[in-house]
Protein backbone atom coordinates (compact mmCIF):
# COMPACT_ATOMS: atom_id res chain seq x y z
CA UNK A 1 0.00 0.00 0.00
CA UNK A 2 1.37 3.64 -1.12
CA UNK A 3 2.25 5.66 1.80
CA UNK A 4 -0.62 8.44 2.43
CA UNK A 5 0.31 11.88 2.14
CA UNK A 6 0.95 14.27 5.29
CA UNK A 7 0.52 18.09 5.47
CA UNK A 8 3.66 20.27 6.43
CA UNK A 9 0.56 22.19 8.37
CA UNK A 10 -0.02 18.48 10.67
CA UNK A 11 3.36 18.74 11.20
CA UNK A 12 4.24 22.00 12.71
CA UNK A 13 0.67 21.37 14.59
CA UNK A 14 1.51 18.37 16.49
CA UNK A 15 2.92 20.05 19.31
CA UNK A 16 4.35 17.47 21.47
CA UNK A 17 7.34 17.61 18.32
CA UNK A 18 7.95 21.64 18.91
CA UNK A 19 9.08 21.87 15.22
CA UNK A 20 10.05 25.74 14.37
CA UNK A 21 9.71 26.44 10.64
CA UNK A 22 12.40 28.52 9.16
CA UNK A 23 11.60 28.24 5.33
CA UNK A 24 8.39 27.34 3.97
CA UNK A 25 8.31 24.48 1.28
CA UNK A 26 7.26 24.88 -1.94
CA UNK A 27 5.53 21.35 -1.67
CA UNK A 28 2.18 21.50 0.32
CA UNK A 29 3.02 17.64 1.71
CA UNK A 30 5.59 14.77 2.10
CA UNK A 31 5.39 11.21 2.27
CA UNK A 32 7.69 9.86 4.21
CA UNK A 33 10.26 10.29 6.92
CA UNK A 34 13.93 9.83 7.39
CA UNK A 35 17.30 10.08 9.10
CA UNK A 36 19.78 10.34 7.51
CA UNK A 37 23.89 11.25 8.41
CA UNK A 38 25.48 10.11 5.19
CA UNK A 39 27.59 12.83 3.66
CA UNK A 40 26.08 11.74 -0.15
CA UNK A 41 22.94 9.58 0.38
CA UNK A 42 21.63 10.00 -3.42
CA UNK A 43 20.87 6.14 -3.64
CA UNK A 44 18.77 6.03 0.06
CA UNK A 45 17.01 9.51 -0.33
CA UNK A 46 13.39 8.70 -1.38
CA UNK A 47 11.50 11.25 -3.44
CA UNK A 48 8.71 13.14 -1.50
CA UNK A 49 10.24 12.95 1.59
CA UNK A 50 11.50 14.81 4.58
CA UNK A 51 15.01 14.65 5.44
CA UNK A 52 16.33 14.40 9.51
CA UNK A 53 19.63 15.26 10.08
CA UNK A 54 22.21 17.06 12.51
CA UNK A 55 24.98 17.81 10.04
CA UNK A 56 27.28 15.57 12.02
CA UNK A 57 29.28 15.00 8.50
CA UNK A 58 30.09 18.23 8.87
CA UNK A 59 31.08 19.09 12.05
CA UNK A 60 34.30 21.11 11.07
CA UNK A 61 33.00 22.19 7.60
CA UNK A 62 29.90 24.22 8.08
CA UNK A 63 30.67 25.99 4.74
CA UNK A 64 29.91 22.85 2.94
CA UNK A 65 26.21 22.55 4.42
CA UNK A 66 24.73 24.78 1.40
CA UNK A 67 26.39 21.98 -1.47
CA UNK A 68 24.57 19.25 1.24
CA UNK A 69 20.97 20.64 0.93
CA UNK A 70 21.26 21.03 -2.89
CA UNK A 71 22.06 17.68 -2.72
CA UNK A 72 19.01 16.19 -0.70
CA UNK A 73 16.64 18.59 -2.95
CA UNK A 74 18.47 16.48 -5.97
CA UNK A 75 17.78 13.42 -4.77
CA UNK A 76 13.76 14.39 -4.05
CA UNK A 77 13.83 15.42 -0.54
CA UNK A 78 11.29 18.42 -0.36
CA UNK A 79 11.93 19.68 3.30
CA UNK A 80 14.73 19.23 5.82
CA UNK A 81 14.70 19.14 9.94
CA UNK A 82 17.52 20.53 11.16
CA UNK A 83 18.60 19.21 14.41
CA UNK A 84 20.07 21.63 16.97
CA UNK A 85 21.67 21.60 20.26
CA UNK A 86 24.28 18.53 19.10
CA UNK A 87 26.51 19.38 16.43
CA UNK A 88 25.38 22.91 15.51
CA UNK A 89 23.83 25.35 18.40
CA UNK A 90 21.83 27.02 15.47
CA UNK A 91 20.68 26.32 12.06
CA UNK A 92 23.77 27.78 9.97
CA UNK A 93 23.10 30.85 7.96
CA UNK A 94 24.36 28.78 4.76
CA UNK A 95 21.96 25.86 5.08
CA UNK A 96 18.75 28.49 5.42
CA UNK A 97 20.22 30.35 2.00
CA UNK A 98 19.85 27.41 0.51
CA UNK A 99 17.09 26.29 1.40
CA UNK A 100 14.94 29.46 0.29
CA UNK A 101 17.26 29.16 -2.88
CA UNK A 102 15.83 25.47 -3.49
CA UNK A 103 12.65 25.93 -2.69
CA UNK A 104 13.24 23.25 0.01
CA UNK A 105 11.22 23.37 3.59
CA UNK A 106 13.70 23.85 6.69
CA UNK A 107 12.20 22.63 10.37
CA UNK A 108 14.42 23.71 13.35
CA UNK A 109 14.05 20.40 15.36
CA UNK A 110 15.25 20.94 19.46
CA UNK A 111 17.97 19.06 21.18
CA UNK A 112 15.47 17.05 23.36
CA UNK A 113 13.55 15.69 20.20
CA UNK A 114 14.57 12.63 19.25
CA UNK A 115 14.24 11.88 15.69
CA UNK A 116 12.22 8.57 16.17
CA UNK A 117 9.66 10.27 17.77
CA UNK A 118 9.21 12.43 14.69
CA UNK A 119 9.42 9.27 12.65
CA UNK A 120 7.12 7.36 14.49
CA UNK A 121 4.16 10.05 14.88
CA UNK A 122 4.72 10.23 11.05
CA UNK A 123 3.95 6.64 10.58
CA UNK A 124 1.02 6.17 13.14
CA UNK A 125 -0.82 9.03 11.38
CA UNK A 126 -0.27 7.86 8.28
CA UNK A 127 -1.62 4.00 9.31
CA UNK A 128 -4.63 6.14 11.05
CA UNK A 129 -5.16 7.83 7.74
CA UNK A 130 -4.99 4.66 5.90
CA UNK A 131 -7.15 3.30 7.52
CA UNK A 132 -9.69 5.53 7.76
CA UNK A 133 -9.48 5.83 3.70
CA UNK A 134 -9.96 2.32 3.84
CA UNK A 135 -13.03 2.23 5.73
CA UNK A 136 -14.67 5.57 4.24
CA UNK A 137 -13.68 2.97 0.86
CA UNK A 138 -15.77 -0.04 2.38
CA UNK A 139 -18.37 2.49 3.17
CA UNK A 140 -18.43 3.45 -0.21
CA UNK A 141 -18.47 0.42 -1.82
CA UNK A 142 -21.57 -0.94 0.36
CA UNK A 143 -23.80 1.96 -0.46
CA UNK A 144 -23.12 1.36 -3.89
CA UNK A 145 -24.33 -2.37 -3.42
CA UNK A 146 -26.93 -1.33 -1.89
CA UNK A 147 -28.31 0.85 -4.44
CA UNK A 148 -27.18 -1.87 -7.57
CA UNK A 149 -29.49 -4.67 -5.36
CA UNK A 150 -32.46 -1.94 -5.87
CA UNK A 151 -31.92 -2.86 -9.64
CA UNK A 152 -31.70 0.75 -11.74
CA UNK A 153 -28.28 1.14 -12.90
CA UNK A 154 -29.71 5.09 -13.55
CA UNK A 155 -29.61 5.36 -9.74
CA UNK A 156 -26.40 3.63 -9.42
CA UNK A 157 -24.27 5.89 -11.30
CA UNK A 158 -25.71 9.06 -9.69
CA UNK A 159 -24.91 7.27 -6.59
CA UNK A 160 -21.61 6.88 -8.01
CA UNK A 161 -21.25 10.05 -8.78
CA UNK A 162 -22.26 11.52 -5.45
CA UNK A 163 -19.02 9.52 -3.83
CA UNK A 164 -16.25 10.30 -6.69
CA UNK A 165 -17.63 14.05 -6.93
CA UNK A 166 -17.21 13.01 -10.97
CA UNK A 167 -18.92 12.63 -13.79
CA UNK A 168 -19.31 8.72 -14.40
CA UNK A 169 -21.14 7.30 -17.67
CA UNK A 170 -20.88 4.11 -19.50
CA UNK A 171 -21.52 3.43 -23.02
CA UNK A 172 -21.27 0.92 -25.32
CA UNK A 173 -17.92 -0.75 -27.07
CA UNK A 174 -19.72 1.09 -30.08
CA UNK A 175 -19.92 5.01 -28.35
CA UNK A 176 -23.54 4.92 -27.55
CA UNK A 177 -24.35 5.84 -23.92
CA UNK A 178 -26.51 3.99 -21.75
CA UNK A 179 -26.58 6.10 -18.53
CA UNK A 180 -24.91 9.32 -16.78
CA UNK A 181 -24.78 10.90 -14.02
CA UNK A 182 -23.19 14.11 -12.89
CA UNK A 183 -22.20 15.51 -9.53
CA UNK A 184 -22.45 19.08 -8.76
CA UNK A 185 -19.33 19.96 -7.89
CA UNK A 186 -16.67 23.02 -8.80
CA UNK A 187 -13.87 23.23 -11.06
CA UNK A 188 -13.49 22.09 -14.75
CA UNK A 189 -13.57 17.96 -15.04
CA UNK A 190 -10.03 17.75 -16.91
CA UNK A 191 -8.93 14.53 -15.17
CA UNK A 192 -10.19 11.43 -16.96
CA UNK A 193 -9.81 8.00 -15.57
CA UNK A 194 -11.90 4.51 -17.79
CA UNK A 195 -12.15 0.68 -17.01
CA UNK A 196 -13.80 -1.57 -19.70
CA UNK A 197 -16.10 -3.54 -18.16
CA UNK A 198 -16.48 -7.58 -18.27
CA UNK A 199 -17.75 -9.02 -21.70
CA UNK A 200 -21.04 -10.80 -22.12
CA UNK A 201 -22.20 -12.63 -25.56
CA UNK A 202 -19.34 -10.92 -27.33
CA UNK A 203 -19.90 -7.71 -25.48
CA UNK A 204 -18.85 -5.16 -23.58
CA UNK A 205 -19.18 -1.67 -21.61
CA UNK A 206 -17.01 0.55 -21.07
CA UNK A 207 -16.95 2.88 -17.35
CA UNK A 208 -15.97 6.75 -18.13
CA UNK A 209 -15.24 9.15 -14.76
CA UNK A 210 -14.35 12.78 -15.47
CA UNK A 211 -13.52 14.73 -12.41
CA UNK A 212 -12.01 18.10 -11.70
CA UNK A 213 -8.70 16.39 -9.67
CA UNK A 214 -6.87 13.42 -10.01
CA UNK A 215 -8.51 10.10 -9.39
CA UNK A 216 -6.79 8.19 -5.57
CA UNK A 217 -6.16 4.85 -5.11
CA UNK A 218 -9.51 4.25 -3.12
CA UNK A 219 -11.70 6.00 -5.61
CA UNK A 220 -10.00 3.83 -8.60
CA UNK A 221 -11.22 1.09 -6.70
CA UNK A 222 -14.81 2.52 -6.36
CA UNK A 223 -14.86 2.98 -9.91
CA UNK A 224 -13.87 -1.07 -10.51
CA UNK A 225 -16.21 -1.85 -8.00
CA UNK A 226 -19.24 0.09 -9.94
CA UNK A 227 -18.21 -1.33 -12.67
CA UNK A 228 -18.90 -4.56 -11.39
CA UNK A 229 -22.03 -4.13 -10.13
CA UNK A 230 -23.08 -2.49 -13.37
CA UNK A 231 -22.29 -5.25 -15.77
CA UNK A 232 -24.66 -7.16 -13.52
CA UNK A 233 -27.64 -4.73 -13.96
CA UNK A 234 -26.25 -4.54 -17.58
CA UNK A 235 -26.63 -7.97 -17.61
CA UNK A 236 -30.23 -8.69 -15.95
CA UNK A 237 -32.07 -7.02 -18.77
CA UNK A 238 -30.64 -9.84 -21.20
CA UNK A 239 -31.09 -12.45 -18.81
CA UNK A 240 -34.77 -11.84 -18.69
CA UNK A 241 -34.94 -11.17 -22.01
CA UNK A 242 -33.84 -14.81 -22.96
CA UNK A 243 -36.21 -16.31 -20.22
CA UNK A 244 -39.16 -14.48 -22.02
CA UNK A 245 -37.99 -15.07 -25.16
CA UNK A 246 -38.05 -19.23 -24.11
CA UNK A 247 -41.73 -18.58 -22.11
CA UNK A 248 -42.93 -17.02 -25.70
CA UNK A 249 -41.15 -20.21 -27.65
CA UNK A 250 -42.72 -22.55 -25.19
CA UNK A 251 -46.25 -20.79 -25.31
CA UNK A 252 -46.60 -20.56 -28.89
CA UNK A 253 -45.13 -24.81 -29.64
CA UNK A 254 -48.23 -25.67 -26.83
CA UNK A 255 -50.77 -22.95 -28.45
CA UNK A 256 -50.47 -24.37 -31.89
CA UNK A 257 -49.70 -28.18 -30.87
CA UNK A 258 -46.10 -28.24 -32.21
CA UNK A 259 -45.02 -29.97 -29.05
CA UNK A 260 -46.33 -32.98 -27.55
CA UNK A 261 -47.44 -31.17 -24.55
CA UNK A 262 -51.10 -30.82 -23.10
CA UNK A 263 -52.22 -27.24 -23.15
CA UNK A 264 -50.76 -25.91 -19.90
CA UNK A 265 -51.48 -22.34 -21.19
CA UNK A 266 -53.99 -20.46 -21.94
CA UNK A 267 -55.35 -19.66 -25.64
CA UNK A 268 -55.11 -16.16 -24.55
CA UNK A 269 -51.33 -16.23 -24.69
CA UNK A 270 -48.89 -12.92 -25.11
CA UNK A 271 -48.49 -12.65 -28.91
CA UNK A 272 -47.26 -10.33 -31.20
CA UNK A 273 -50.66 -9.02 -32.46
CA UNK A 274 -51.55 -5.57 -33.86
CA UNK A 275 -54.84 -3.53 -32.45
CA UNK A 276 -56.88 -5.55 -34.95
CA UNK A 277 -56.01 -8.76 -33.57
CA UNK A 278 -53.74 -9.78 -36.36
CA UNK A 279 -50.24 -11.79 -36.36
CA UNK A 280 -47.80 -12.32 -39.54
CA UNK A 281 -46.11 -16.34 -39.03
CA UNK A 282 -43.35 -17.08 -40.86
CA UNK A 283 -40.50 -20.22 -41.47
CA UNK A 284 -37.39 -19.57 -40.84
CA UNK A 285 -35.01 -22.86 -42.12
CA UNK A 286 -31.12 -22.98 -42.24
CA UNK A 287 -28.83 -26.18 -43.07
CA UNK A 288 -27.55 -26.06 -39.40
CA UNK A 289 -28.90 -25.14 -36.20
CA UNK A 290 -25.85 -22.33 -35.34
CA UNK A 291 -27.14 -20.50 -38.60
CA UNK A 292 -30.86 -20.34 -37.31
CA UNK A 293 -29.48 -19.62 -33.96
CA UNK A 294 -27.54 -16.28 -35.61
CA UNK A 295 -30.71 -15.72 -37.38
CA UNK A 296 -33.12 -15.96 -34.48
CA UNK A 297 -30.48 -13.98 -32.05
CA UNK A 298 -30.41 -11.14 -34.79
CA UNK A 299 -34.44 -10.68 -35.15
CA UNK A 300 -34.44 -10.63 -31.03
CA UNK A 301 -31.63 -7.91 -31.41
CA UNK A 302 -34.21 -5.82 -33.55
CA UNK A 303 -37.22 -6.49 -31.77
CA UNK A 304 -35.84 -5.56 -28.48
CA UNK A 305 -34.24 -2.25 -30.13
CA UNK A 306 -37.91 -1.56 -31.10
CA UNK A 307 -38.67 -2.08 -27.24
CA UNK A 308 -40.76 -6.04 -28.40
CA UNK A 309 -39.71 -9.48 -27.44
CA UNK A 310 -38.99 -12.63 -30.31
CA UNK A 311 -42.16 -14.40 -30.35
CA UNK A 312 -40.43 -18.18 -31.90
CA UNK A 313 -40.58 -21.79 -31.73
CA UNK A 314 -38.57 -24.51 -32.79
CA UNK A 315 -40.22 -26.87 -36.05
CA UNK A 316 -38.03 -29.74 -37.41
CA UNK A 317 -34.27 -29.53 -36.65
CA UNK A 318 -33.01 -26.01 -38.73
CA UNK A 319 -35.86 -24.39 -39.06
CA UNK A 320 -38.50 -22.40 -36.80
CA UNK A 321 -41.86 -20.22 -36.63
CA UNK A 322 -41.67 -16.85 -35.77
CA UNK A 323 -44.69 -14.61 -35.42
CA UNK A 324 -44.57 -10.68 -35.92
CA UNK A 325 -46.67 -8.18 -35.85
CA UNK A 326 -49.03 -7.43 -38.55
CA UNK A 327 -48.33 -4.17 -39.24
CA UNK A 328 -44.73 -4.11 -38.88
CA UNK A 329 -43.40 -4.34 -42.69
CA UNK A 330 -42.06 -7.04 -44.62
CA UNK A 331 -39.41 -5.63 -45.80
CA UNK A 332 -37.99 -4.09 -42.16
CA UNK A 333 -38.98 -7.86 -40.89
CA UNK A 334 -36.64 -9.27 -43.86
CA UNK A 335 -33.67 -6.38 -43.16
CA UNK A 336 -33.81 -7.55 -39.62
CA UNK A 337 -31.79 -10.71 -40.28
CA UNK A 338 -28.62 -8.48 -41.30
CA UNK A 339 -25.74 -10.38 -42.40
CA UNK A 340 -27.50 -14.00 -41.35
CA UNK A 341 -30.13 -13.72 -43.99
CA UNK A 342 -27.64 -15.44 -46.46
CA UNK A 343 -27.72 -18.65 -44.64
CA UNK A 344 -31.13 -19.10 -43.94
CA UNK A 345 -34.35 -19.75 -46.07
CA UNK A 346 -37.58 -17.28 -44.68
CA UNK A 347 -41.04 -17.80 -45.90
CA UNK A 348 -43.40 -15.25 -45.18
CA UNK A 349 -47.30 -15.80 -44.69
CA UNK A 350 -50.52 -13.70 -44.76
CA UNK A 351 -51.61 -11.85 -41.59
CA UNK A 352 -54.03 -13.63 -39.55
CA UNK A 353 -55.87 -14.39 -36.57
CA UNK A 354 -54.32 -15.98 -33.55
CA UNK A 355 -57.42 -18.73 -34.25
CA UNK A 356 -56.46 -19.11 -37.96
CA UNK A 357 -53.12 -19.74 -37.29
CA UNK A 358 -52.52 -23.64 -36.80
CA UNK A 359 -50.61 -26.56 -38.25
CA UNK A 360 -51.84 -26.46 -41.76
CA UNK A 361 -51.01 -22.33 -41.91
CA UNK A 362 -47.67 -23.31 -40.55
CA UNK A 363 -47.18 -26.72 -43.06
CA UNK A 364 -47.76 -24.50 -46.05
CA UNK A 365 -45.20 -22.15 -45.29
CA UNK A 366 -42.33 -24.65 -44.25
CA UNK A 367 -42.95 -26.31 -47.23
CA UNK A 368 -42.69 -22.88 -49.06
CA UNK A 369 -39.25 -22.41 -47.06
CA UNK A 370 -38.02 -25.73 -48.19
CA UNK A 371 -38.12 -24.80 -51.88
CA UNK A 372 -36.02 -21.74 -51.31
CA UNK A 373 -32.26 -21.81 -51.43
CA UNK A 374 -30.22 -20.00 -48.70
CA UNK A 375 -30.73 -16.54 -49.30
CA UNK A 376 -33.84 -15.96 -50.73
CA UNK A 377 -37.12 -15.51 -49.07
CA UNK A 378 -40.50 -15.83 -50.44
CA UNK A 379 -43.34 -13.43 -49.75
CA UNK A 380 -47.44 -13.64 -49.50
CA UNK A 381 -49.13 -14.46 -52.28
CA UNK A 382 -45.83 -15.15 -54.44
CA UNK A 383 -47.69 -18.30 -55.68
CA UNK A 384 -50.46 -17.08 -58.35
CA UNK A 385 -52.37 -20.67 -58.07
CA UNK A 386 -55.31 -20.19 -55.81
CA UNK A 387 -56.87 -24.15 -57.49
CA UNK A 388 -54.00 -25.79 -56.02
CA UNK A 389 -55.97 -25.02 -52.42
CA UNK A 390 -59.45 -26.50 -53.40
CA UNK A 391 -59.78 -29.76 -51.46
CA UNK A 392 -59.59 -32.22 -54.36
CA UNK A 393 -56.15 -30.83 -56.26
CA UNK A 394 -54.95 -30.57 -52.36
CA UNK A 395 -55.76 -34.72 -51.74
CA UNK A 396 -54.54 -35.76 -55.28
CA UNK A 397 -51.42 -33.70 -54.95
CA UNK A 398 -50.48 -35.07 -51.22
CA UNK A 399 -51.03 -38.99 -52.79
CA UNK A 400 -48.44 -37.90 -55.39
CA UNK A 401 -46.39 -36.48 -52.92
CA UNK A 402 -46.26 -39.56 -50.87
CA UNK A 403 -45.98 -41.92 -53.80
CA UNK A 404 -42.46 -39.60 -55.01
CA UNK A 405 -40.81 -37.78 -51.99
CA UNK A 406 -42.13 -41.18 -49.82
CA UNK A 407 -39.34 -43.59 -51.32
CA UNK A 408 -36.18 -40.89 -50.86
CA UNK A 409 -34.23 -40.41 -47.77
CA UNK A 410 -33.54 -36.61 -46.55
CA UNK A 411 -30.65 -35.80 -48.89
CA UNK A 412 -32.75 -37.07 -51.98
CA UNK A 413 -35.42 -35.13 -51.15
CA UNK A 414 -33.76 -31.77 -50.43
CA UNK A 415 -32.15 -32.50 -53.93
CA UNK A 416 -35.66 -32.82 -55.39
CA UNK A 417 -37.14 -30.05 -54.02
CA UNK A 418 -33.96 -27.43 -54.67
CA UNK A 419 -33.95 -29.10 -58.33
CA UNK A 420 -37.65 -28.72 -58.90
CA UNK A 421 -37.61 -24.99 -57.18
CA UNK A 422 -35.23 -24.10 -59.79
CA UNK A 423 -36.69 -25.25 -62.97
CA UNK A 424 -34.94 -28.16 -63.26
CA UNK A 425 -31.49 -26.48 -63.38
CA UNK A 426 -28.57 -28.42 -62.80
CA UNK A 427 -26.49 -25.90 -62.48
CA UNK A 428 -28.61 -23.44 -60.14
CA UNK A 429 -29.78 -26.30 -58.23
CA UNK A 430 -25.81 -27.16 -57.63
CA UNK A 431 -24.87 -23.98 -56.53
CA UNK A 432 -27.80 -23.84 -54.35
CA UNK A 433 -27.18 -26.99 -52.66
CA UNK A 434 -23.46 -26.58 -52.72
CA UNK A 435 -22.08 -29.45 -54.46
CA UNK A 436 -20.44 -30.28 -57.64
CA UNK A 437 -22.90 -29.99 -60.99
CA UNK A 438 -21.14 -33.84 -61.71
CA UNK A 439 -22.73 -34.71 -58.25
CA UNK A 440 -26.01 -33.09 -58.77
CA UNK A 441 -27.13 -34.98 -62.05
CA UNK A 442 -26.24 -38.40 -60.86
CA UNK A 443 -28.25 -37.28 -57.71
CA UNK A 444 -31.33 -36.78 -59.84
CA UNK A 445 -30.81 -39.41 -62.06
CA UNK A 446 -30.65 -41.79 -58.81
CA UNK A 447 -33.96 -40.36 -57.73
CA UNK A 448 -35.38 -40.68 -60.79
CA UNK A 449 -34.80 -44.29 -60.92
CA UNK A 450 -35.91 -44.70 -57.48
CA UNK A 451 -39.26 -42.91 -58.43
CA UNK A 452 -39.79 -44.48 -61.30
CA UNK A 453 -40.36 -40.82 -62.89
CA UNK A 454 -39.32 -39.13 -66.33
CA UNK A 455 -38.49 -35.43 -65.07
CA UNK A 456 -37.20 -34.31 -68.41
CA UNK A 457 -41.19 -34.56 -69.20
CA UNK A 458 -42.43 -31.33 -68.86
CA UNK A 459 -46.05 -32.88 -67.60
CA UNK A 460 -44.46 -35.06 -65.11
CA UNK A 461 -41.89 -32.02 -63.71
CA UNK A 462 -45.23 -29.83 -63.62
CA UNK A 463 -47.14 -32.58 -61.54
CA UNK A 464 -44.30 -33.55 -59.31
CA UNK A 465 -43.48 -29.81 -58.87
CA UNK A 466 -46.70 -29.23 -57.87
CA UNK A 467 -46.91 -31.74 -55.45
CA UNK A 468 -44.06 -30.47 -53.41
CA UNK A 469 -45.70 -27.45 -52.57
CA UNK A 470 -48.39 -29.65 -50.99
CA UNK A 471 -45.81 -31.13 -47.94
Amino acid sequence: MNAVDLNFSWLLNKRSLVLRQVVAPAAASFSVVQPSELEDASEFIQPHSLVLTVGIAFREREHELGRYIDHLADAGAVAVGFGTGLIFPTIPPVVVETARLRGIGLFEVPRRIPFISIVTAAHQEQRRRSHAEQQKLFDAQERLTATATAGSLDALLVQASALLEARVSISTAEGAVVGVASADTDGEKQYYSSYKMAARAGRHHVIEVHAAWPLSASSRSLVRHCAGLADMLLARPRELRAARNELNSFALSVRLGLGGETSLLPPQFDSPIDEAGLTRPMVVSADGQRDLDRALAALDDAAEANGHFLYAAPLARGSALVLVRADQPVSEVLAAFGASARRVRVAVGRVVTAEDLDADVIGVLAADAGLLALGEHSLPGSTQLPWLHEPAVERALAARRAEVFGRLGLEDERTLTVYLRHGGQLAQTAEALGIHRHTARNRIARIQELCEVDLSDPATFAEIFFASLSG
